[in-house]
């Protein structure tokens, strides 16, 4: 029998997800300018290395939790242990990514090397820290508290990351110097995520069970067991998972461009680089409440519908913000708009993959949910590919440099970036809403009747 939830899990579990995102945050907002503007690279050589890096880092995605699943147990148990014996090297790695060493040839070299590694070294925790949610969980109630203490402050890291990201990176730039002040900003918070991460494995010490050796169980469990035909059509034969994907990685995509293009934005088209805290501060307090509130209206109209309804009104947001692109009070307000919506979807997102974890059940007699529950890593390492892609061929097209003065920039350059920050956004997002408007088909009925036949089946 499982214990019941300690007061520090109920309390404090996710605080390793916040520092977690916001050292992360490290990479999604300064680590394009840092290769722009601190490094001096060229557009080509700064495309490169984030594809390069992040290409790697997607093909590697789906393989951490196959990985724990199939090796032995490590000293701590199959998940907790990876709390704890690989976090300690993200840091040491992590501030590579953001230094140049040497020649350029060797620099660039050392940032790829760095940004891969360093992404190897927090997967794997990162994926266990999520899987212990239903080891320790005894009942639904349970896995609801988890989920829900892990989102808040998953949330709240954005909200603590606005007033203190470049405020931080300022002042350790006086200390090490401009050129290392985000290489010191990844260490620092590298380490306090290691720090945080230790703290759930002592929260979550007792709950992880000795593996069963028996062996009728184990027979169940190789009967249950898909294999990697039964994962390939788990994915290939489940067009509402198939659909979801795509509009997945769409959301994805519209968060990482819109992080890397914002210092452009307020740099280069409002000329006022100090609007970045406050765009940080308002819209993370935005998407905690759409985060929080939604699940008002989804018990209402149904996930399905909430989420594309929110998926097409956002992307209407943010193509008729960029009509008034240059009126910071007007775009501000529309952006914290969006960003309601956006935390509403953020937090609907994995209803609907359960959703089609049971939609697969049905359809094939065997449970999946391990595998497409963990495609969402997947969608968001794909966006993060498309991140550099998207935002440096704007760049590129505009005739963007960092030469430019931001007194002086053209209106063909501040055009171009508002586009990547708001309008191409705003496209991705309406196509990913009607691809779910028209291709994912699981409604609250059809979903409820999959789960009946399901019992009855048992």
């Amino acid at each position: 029998m499982k214990k019941d939830l300690s007061k520090n899990l109920k309390r404090f579990y996710g605080i390793g997800d916040l520092f977690f995102t916001m050292m992360t945050s490290v990479e999604n907002y300064f680590f394009n300018f840092f290769l722009t503007n601190i490094v001096m690279f060229d557009l080509g050589i700064v495309t490169f290395i984030q594809t390069v890096t992040t290409v790697v880092d997607a093909a590697f995605s789906w393989a951490y939790g196959a990985i724990m699943n199939s090796i032995k147990p490590l000293k701590w148990g199959r998940y907790r242990s990876w709390l704890v014996v690989t976090p300690w090297l993200v840091p040491i790695v992590y501030m590579f990514k953001f230094m140049k060493i040497g020649s350029d040839s060797v620099a660039i070299v050392i940032i790829i090397a760095a940004g891969i590694l360093s992404s190897v070294l927090w997967n794997f925790p990162y994926v266990a820290n999520v899987a212990l949610i239903s080891v320790a969980a005894k009942t639904p109630n349970d896995r609801v508290s988890l989920s829900t203490s892990r989102g808040t402050y998953n949330r709240l890291a954005g909200i603590i990351f606005s007033y203190t990201g470049l405020p931080l990176a300022l002042i350790l730039g006086k200390v090490v110097g401009v050129d290392f002040q985000f290489a010191a900003l990844a260490f620092i918070l590298g380490t306090a995520m290691a720090i945080s991460y230790f703290a759930h494995f002592k929260m979550f010490e007792g709950y992880e069970a000795i593996e069963e050796t028996d062996d009728k169980k184990i027979a169940i469990a190789k009967k249950n067991k898909l294999g990697f035909v039964g994962t390939l059509k788990a994915l290939v034969l489940n067009r509402p998972l198939l659909v979801l994907l795509v509009a997945d990685i769409a959301r994805w995509i519209v968060n990482f461009v819109a992080s890397a293009t914002a210092v452009y934005y307020f740099t280069y088209v409002l000329k006022n680089p100090g609007y970045l805290a406050t765009y940080m501060i308002i819209i993370g307090i935005a998407a905690a409440l759409g985060a929080f509130t939604c699940k008002f209206i989804a018990n209402k109209f149904s996930a399905r519908t909430t989420t594309i309804a929110y998926y097409l009104l956002m992307g209407a947001l943010l193509v008729f913000a960029k009509t008034v692109h240059t009126n910071f009070m007007v775009v501000i307000v529309l952006l914290a708009l969006a960003q309601y919506l956006y935390g509403s979807i953020y937090s609907l997102m994995p209803v609907l993959f359960a959703d089609t974890v049971i939609y697969d059940e049905w359809k094939s007699k065997k449970n999946a949910s391990g595998w497409i529950m963990g495609l969402n890593n997947v969608t968001l390492k794909i966006a993060i590919v498309f991140r550099g892609i998207i935002l440096n061929t704007v760049l590129a097209v505009v005739g963007f440099s960092a030469a430019i003065d931001p007194a002086t920039v053209s209106s063909e350059v501040m055009s171009g970036i508002s586009s990547a920050f708001l309008l191409i956004p705003g496209i991705i997002l309406i196509v990913g809403g009607l691809a779910l408007a028209f291709g994912f088909n699981l409604t609250k009925e059809k979903v409820e009747e999959y789960s009946a036949e399901i019992a009855s089946r048992s």
